[in-house]
């Protein structure tokens, strides 16, 4: 592969269209076309320097190693009273039969095989503000690195391509016995949105690995013990790998749910991200910056995993009514712009230039993903901080909430295709890039780096309608 990128200035978005699937990766209406992706276009991908690239490389294994600790870390606070205020804290809000089913011994060592955090790029670095356990954006970051790679710009990521990374790391949840096993790749009503890019991603593996489909849950049955679906021909296909696009708590509005997860439990399938809520709360970075764990995280990640992820990481906190329990008390102090406060209820007090702060919910809610409830304390008015800040209160014990510190990204300048004419247009923004690590024989490898740049007023960078979204590539 080579090591730099470099710049097509004849490029139009006529020649990127070309290399695009005609219809659109995002949920659009059945009229899209290509030309209404839902975001807009640049002629050239992100560039990240070598130093960037180090630490991304690094990064990928450290999570892998973080994720593993938090499994272990939810193990023992079952068990030793030292740390159940942990279990209480990921437990507290969540279904006793989806708890119980987590528990199960058949997933003891069993983690997510996709792993992707969200990094904002400010002038000291990278700020990790969250990870994704169930994310969305494979099929389109799939989908521009073919195009770019087509059209000449050596990119950072798997060289096969993101299908075939994709399909090796499911192929190996796999029993040996089975030559060529069936996997189901399950979105539902919820998870919609992503439903057209999945259908480029399963249709492209298709191609060289016929033995995979999208499906609803709903077309999936149960038949001589065998989890499958019937096929266009009336003729029933057994499922040996599922790959699940669908959120937890969403679990009692989905479709032969019970019938999915009786064949996990029977090991009829293997399903990856596996049915583990705990590893899917926003709130596992504030137990990074637990004084209280800290012992642990140097035993289980090692002093040099430990202090790179903490340093990566904004101090994290939860947001508990409740007076100074231990996953609460603020320590290391929390001092806003010279302001110290002993407890949460002092918040409401802060100025806006103190509450450089994000309220966001934590997790197993449909308000936790996709940006949807954050808040921006210095976005908000005193009154508006104030009501965010009860409203997370008064849903601590259903849905928790963190605070964080909120890190302001490097402003770059930045160039995109005017949708309409081709026009290219200059302009100044704030990026957030995506890697995609894909865990194969429990290695985590760099698949591929969606980046997202929003113009410099936004505060919360996501998929918008005048964000850029594109591949990244090694600059000099």
């Amino acid at each position: 592969m080579s090591l730099t990128c470099q710049t097509t200035d004849e490029m139009t978005l006529r020649d990127l269209h070309q290399h695009l699937p005609e219809k659109p990766l995002y949920s659009q209406g059945e009229t899209g076309t290509a030309s209404e992706i839902g975001w807009l276009l640049s002629p050239k991908p992100y560039g990240i320097t070598q130093l960037q690239l180090d630490t991304l490389t690094r990064l990928g294994p450290c999570l892998h190693h973080f994720a593993q600790a938090i499994d272990l870390l939810y193990k023992t606070s079952l068990k030793e009273p030292e740390y159940h205020w942990v279990q209480r804290l990921l437990n507290g809000h969540k279904p006793e039969q989806l708890i119980n089913f987590s528990q199960m011994k058949r997933f003891r060592n069993v983690l997510p095989l996709v792993i992707r955090p969200d990094l904002l790029v400010t002038e000291k670095g990278f700020t990790l503000c969250e990870i994704d356990a169930v994310p969305g954006g494979i099929g389109f970051t799939g989908a521009l690195y073919q195009a770019y790679r087509a059209l000449g710009f050596p990119l950072v990521g798997i060289e096969a391509g993101i299908p075939k990374a994709f399909l090796n790391m499911l192929l190996q949840l796999s029993p040996p016995s089975i030559e060529r096993p069936s996997i189901a790749v399950i979105v539902s009503d919820e998870a919609a949105d992503y439903r057209e890019e999945l259908a480029w991603l399963v249709g492209t593996i298709q191609g060289f690995y016929p033995e995979i489909s999208l499906l609803h849950p709903r077309e999936v049955t149960l038949e001589r013990n065998q989890l499958g679906f019937i096929r266009p021909d009336n003729t029933f296909q057994q499922i040996h790998i599922i790959y699940r696009c669908f959120e937890l708590f969403d679990l009692p509005n989905i479709p032969q749910i019970d019938l999915i997860q009786y064949a996990i439990k029977k090991g009829l399938v293997a399903c990856t991200p596996p049915f583990k809520p705990h590893l899917e709360e926003k709130l596992q970075l504030a137990l990074l910056h637990s004084p209280f764990l800290e012992e642990f995280w140097v035993k289980n990640l090692g002093e040099a995993d430990f202090y790179f992820l903490k340093d990566i990481v904004p101090q994290t906190w939860v947001l508990d009514p409740a007076v100074l329990p231990p996953h609460a008390q603020v320590v290391p102090m929390l001092n806003l712009q010279g302001k110290i406060l002993k407890d949460f209820s002092q918040l409401g007090t802060l100025t806006q230039k103190q509450r450089e702060l994000v309220i966001k919910p934590s997790g197993f809610s449909l308000q936790s993903w996709g940006s949807r409830g954050v808040k921006v304390g210095h976005d908000l008015s005193q009154a508006y901080w104030q009501e965010a800040l009860e409203e997370a209160f008064s849903e601590f014990d259903n849905i928790p909430h963190i605070l964080q510190r909120f890190e302001n990204t490097k402003v770059e300048s930045y160039e995109y295709f005017n949708p309409t004419s081709g026009e290219r247009i200059h302009s100044e923004g704030r990026t957030r890039l995506c890697p995609y690590y894909f865990v194969e024989e429990n290695e985590p490898i760099l698949a591929g780096i969606l980046a997202t740049t929003c113009p410099k007023d936004k505060k919360v960078i996501h998929g918008m309608r005048d964000g850029v979204m594109r591949p990244a590539c090694l600059v000099q």
